[in-house]
């Protein structure tokens, strides 16, 4: 008895292994972005308990851009908004990232948040 003949086809094949490239192809693209993402949050998350209250709103919005371009993200001076009133510091980054997936861009929106009380 022939393949066909049992009703066995090609066609489950080819979709699952065209699903399963897709699959990886959105991972590879999505992935890293989030990583640096996170990344880029834990950073304003310890630089707010740490060097942020020897330096001046204009140094720390400096570090933070710097930061944003050594990971590759999209952060503009405009998206970043500091406030430093007495022994608190208010730090909120917010941004988003394209990402280009051939067929459509998505864009990944980000909002990170930092207050911090100096004791």
């Amino acid at each position: 008895m022939s393949r066909t003949e049992r009703g066995d086809s090609k066609i489950p094949l080819i979709l699952m292994v065209l699903f399963l490239a897709s699959a990886i192809f959105v991972l590879v693209k999505v992935v890293p972005v989030r990583i640096n993402a996170y990344e880029y949050k834990d950073f304003i998350e310890t630089y707010s308990r740490t060097e942020s209250w020897t330096r001046n709103e204009d140094q720390i919005k400096k570090d933070l851009l710097e930061k944003a371009r050594f990971l590759e993200l999209p952060v503009k001076p405009e998206d970043i908004k500091i406030d430093k009133p007495g022994a608190v510091i208010h730090i909120r980054v917010k941004f988003d990232v394209p990402v280009d997936l051939k067929v459509r861009t998505i864009l990944l929106h980000y909002d990170f948040t930092q207050d911090t009380e100096h004791y």
